[in-house]
């Protein structure tokens, strides 16, 4: 019998949880069945189950992949800037590829039914708090930068990091809740409050 490569490997998995996304999305989490994963992707119950034993499986992927979306969009402003760019610019920066990357992936909705289940969900809880520190970790370069500046000082990195991305989660509710039409003065706004 042939060996799979992992590259075969990862694109059913990536497959699969493109179809979970899709049925949680139009169902939510817990009105969506493994039926109806199994209908979108297409796949046998074999193939569904060898990648995601159960459905909360299957929910941890597709917000492990929001959660990477969000940081790795972070990550790539905070790059682009090597250290010339402000806070504000690396905020707006990020709002606006958020809403890039919610018209295919409905990032924003996704969010929401993400934070809404981490209240029950131990596994999905542990992941997003993991992506919260990280993604504070990213920010607090920054923050250190502006601080040796003579800027923020007087409060650790961490918490003035933190509290500058707590407006990502506002941004996400806006855009979920009221649209992009909603949200698009937000990149601006950021860069107002923020100044180089």
């Amino acid at each position: 019998m042939p060996r799979v490569s992992q590259q075969y490997k990862d694109d059913r998995r990536a497959e699969i949880l493109a179809a979970a996304r899709k049925c949680f999305l139009q169902n939510g989490f817990h009105r969506t069945t493994m039926q109806d994963v199994l209908a979108e992707a297409g796949k046998s119950a074999g193939a569904i189950y060898r990648y995601f034993p159960k459905k909360e499986d299957m929910i941890v992927g597709v917000a492990e992949q929001n959660l990477d979306d969000v940081a790795e969009v972070l990550r790539t402003a905070l790059i682009a800037g090597n250290g010339e760019r402000g806070v504000g610019q690396v905020m707006a920066e990020l709002l606006e590829a958020v809403v890039e990357r919610n018209r295919d992936r409905q990032l924003a909705a996704m969010a929401l039914m993400v934070w809404s289940e981490s209240r029950h969900n131990r596994a999905l809880a542990e992941r997003l708090e993991a992506a919260m520190v990280a993604m504070t970790q990213d920010m607090a370069v920054l923050v250190r930068e502006r601080q040796q500046a003579g800027t923020w000082t007087g409060v650790p990195a961490d918490v003035v990091a933190r509290a500058i991305l707590s407006i990502l989660p506002g941004f996400l509710l806006n855009l979920a809740v009221a649209g992009p039409g909603a949200v698009v003065e937000f990149p601006a706004a950021v860069r107002a409050l923020f100044p180089n």
